[in-house]
């Protein structure tokens, strides 16, 4: 079993929670789970049964102390509820608040527990909860821009022995140090910065390789960003936005052999979306003769689900690398599931490389 810990009980953690219950129910009627939208039935030798979750942490107020299948549907969570969950042995924890300078928009959407705080005796009992679980693999889902919050967290779990998933823009898995550290100590560490399945940066990704495919030269191309949820109300923050931007233009840009002007980010929050998302997308090109290609096209899609089956890939892959005696940093993973990566491989390569070693 991949014993599992989620740091972060938002909607990506619900998709995670709700995903293992709904696919190990197929498993176990013997149903065929791909029928049922998972992408990869088996990565490596493992299947969705093989992951257990045996721990999860928060720092919302109206989160701690719940069955894990009970918080993961409280009020600042949007995601809706697909399968029935059996009663949890889980209650989520007290988590770790490192960053004194939370931007407003995350600090009015929710309201922190008491209990929740950086000081030497929170850390400890943090780390002593965390090693009495011996996971396997933690997984960094807490918001976007609580950089020294992530960066604990990624301490504690080399610390204490786990491999590590960093879905957050702070820079994990693509800082030197902390490579050493994990390999050091025969662990993985992949990210940084989750991408969605099939969000917008994929979406982006994909038409400017098939673009570039059929022979047109992209001139320009723009991606903006609407949704709901306490993520996207956090993205909007200015210094936020500025770095998630960055990201993506940059992921956006590396699918092309050339340089190419591209901007991409999150314009805007919309509360009654829920979990949902719309990507708007304007691509131009030049085709024969400097003819024009452009694209004006919108994607509507859901964070959660978006980032569950990822999750569920990245795990399995990470416990079949440390199998193969395989540490540090995993390209393959990072490359074929994050934006912000040390290698930039295009979208079709990446999933190229991540099939050959993990799709048996």
């Amino acid at each position: 079993m991949i014993r599992t810990v989620i740091l972060g009980v938002g909607n990506s953690a619900s998709a995670l929670v709700q995903g293992i219950e709904y696919y190990k129910k197929i498993e176990n009627n013997k149903g065929k789970t791909d029928e049922y939208g998972l992408w990869h039935p088996l990565v490596g030798n493992y299947k969705i049964s093989d992951i257990d979750l045996v721990g999860a942490y928060d720092i919302e107020k109206n989160k701690i102390g719940l069955e894990l299948n009970k918080s993961i549907f409280s009020s600042s969570n949007k995601l809706e509820k697909f399968v029935d969950l059996d009663v949890s042995s889980i209650n989520v924890e007290p988590g770790l608040l490192s960053d004194d300078n939370m931007n407003e928009n995350l600090q009015s959407s929710i309201e922190f527990s008491n209990e929740s705080g950086f000081d030497p005796f929170m850390e400890s009992e943090f780390h002593n909860s965390l090693k009495k679980k011996n996971p396997d693999i933690v997984i960094n889902l807490i918001s976007s821009g609580l950089h020294k919050s992530s960066e604990k967290y990624a301490e504690i779990s080399a610390d204490i022995g786990s491999s590590f998933i960093n879905a957050t823009p702070t820079s994990i898995a693509t800082n030197e140090s902390f490579i050493k550290t994990f390999k050091d100590k025969k662990l993985i560490v992949v990210g940084d910065d989750l991408m969605s399945q099939f969000g917008g940066t994929a979406f982006h990704k994909g038409l400017m390789n098939l673009m570039h495919e059929r022979g047109i030269r992209i001139n320009k191309s723009y991606q903006l960003d609407v949704g709901g949820g306490i993520e996207t109300n956090n993205t909007v923050d200015e210094d936020l936005r500025i770095l998630k931007r960055k990201v993506k233009s940059n992921t956006i840009e590396s699918e092309l052999p050339y340089d190419v002007q591209t901007v991409s980010g999150t314009t805007d929050y919309v509360d009654f979306m829920g979990n949902s998302r719309t990507n708007y997308f304007w691509l131009e090109g030049d085709s024969f003769l400097g003819s024009k290609v452009r694209f004006d096209i919108y994607l509507r899609s859901t964070d959660g689900p978006n980032a569950g089956g990822l999750l569920l890939d990245i795990i399995r892959g990470i416990q079949y690398s440390h199998d193969m005696n395989e540490y540090g940093g995993i390209e393959e993973l990072s490359n074929f599931g994050f934006k912000s990566t040390i290698t930039n491989n295009n979208l079709r390569q990446s999933y190229q490389n991540f099939s050959k070693k993990y799709i048996l």
